[in-house]
């Protein structure tokens, strides 16, 4: 009859169990960590050609696409809820300093967006919509 004392191959078999929890959950945190940072370093990168949509001055007004969009878009009876799905604006990089910026918003259930290619390099800016084209020159 065995006692309460443990034998060796237990202890190292608990040890060996234990190490591989504490590598797991070192390997987690890293990946979290190397995720979160790609994230914010994406996120950062991505504010400049936003705000260069953001900050271009609405055709014949005194406002920018950043303070004024929805108000236009509202003005051309386009109904936006306001509870549930809020608008925003989001950067997709599709080349080497190449963006696409877009706003983001709902209509009923749907999804719609006005997008611009910014040029982040060069500061060109091409509206890719019909209401991208109003906003930035009025066209």
């Amino acid at each position: 009859m065995r006692g309460f004392a443990e034998s060796g191959e237990e202890i190292e078999e608990k040890a060996g169990s234990k190490r591989i929890i504490l590598l797991i959950g070192i390997a987690l945190v890293a990946l979290l960590f190397a995720a979160g940072l790609g994230w914010y370093q994406f996120r950062q990168r991505a504010e400049a050609p936003i705000g260069i949509v953001k900050s271009h001055a609405i055709h014949g007004t005194d406002s920018n696409i950043g303070e004024g969009i929805l108000g236009v878009i509202k003005d051309r009876g386009i109904k936006v809820p306001g509870a549930g799905f809020k608008p925003s604006w989001g950067a997709e990089e599709i080349a080497g300093d190449v963006w696409i910026v877009s706003y983001v918003f709902e209509v009923g259930r749907r999804s719609r967006w006005i997008s611009w290619k910014v040029y982040y390099d060069t500061g060109r800016v091409v509206p890719l919509d019909g209401l991208a084209g109003e906003l930035w020159g009025g066209r």
